[in-house]
Order: structure tokens, then sequence, then C-alpha cells
């Protein structure tokens, strides 16, 4: 599994991190499309600990809400995923910067390093 870092991606502003982490996905040779028949989970790594599921996003089928299911919305609900996830892990460790380092992807599944 490919680890890449995530220096540049800020996870506190879509308009700034959106296209940073649609690169690093593409990097990693993640296809947007198993979106479409398997859940998406994002695992969360804090300190050396063991791993745990912070978000999951149900398999789309062939549309979401009534709309199509696009590379843009795939990559848009995981960026929200991994924000929401790290506002969580923020209020369980007030006052520590809490920052995504790295990632790596597995299928479905999203593994972040977070510092």
């Amino acid at each position: 599994m490919q680890t890449l870092p995530t220096d540049t991606i800020n996870f506190k502003d879509m308009e700034k991190g959106y296209a940073p982490f649609a690169d690093a996905l593409h990097t990693l040779c993640f296809d947007w499309r198993i979106a479409r028949s398997e859940d998406l989970k994002g695992w969360f790594i804090v300190h050396g600990a063991e791993a745990r599921m912070c978000f999951r996003l149900p398999a789309m089928g062939d549309s979401q809400r009534g709309v199509a299911v696009t590379e843009q919305t795939v990559i848009s609900d995981l960026w929200c995923g991994v924000s929401e996830s790290l506002a969580v892990i923020r209020q369980k460790q007030p006052g520590k910067l809490i920052k995504v380092r790295s990632m790596q992807i597995e299928g479905s599944a999203l593994y972040f390093t977070v510092s």
C-alpha cells in the first residue's frame, strides 16, 4: 500500500482543500466508481494507536438523493467525512493541533495517519 503525505491538503476549507485532495486520491489510484457498489470507510490512526473507523459512506448505487453519482460527488463526500472526523478528534483532544499527516488507500478503505 502506497503512503502519500498530505501537507498540501487543507481539510478546514473545501475551496482550498478539494483540488489537492482529489490529486492525492488520483495519485493513489483511487477509483471513485467503487462508491457505487461498496461502502467507503475512513480509518484514522491517532498517535500510533490502532486504526479506528471514523466514517462510513454508504454505497450510492446509480444515484444519491436524486443526483447522479460523479467523481466530484464522491470526492466531496470523502472530503467532508475526513473534515468532520477531524473535528470530532479535535473535540476529544482540545488544545492540540490535529492534522492528517498521510493517507493510504486499500480498496474502499482510506487510512489517515493523524497527529
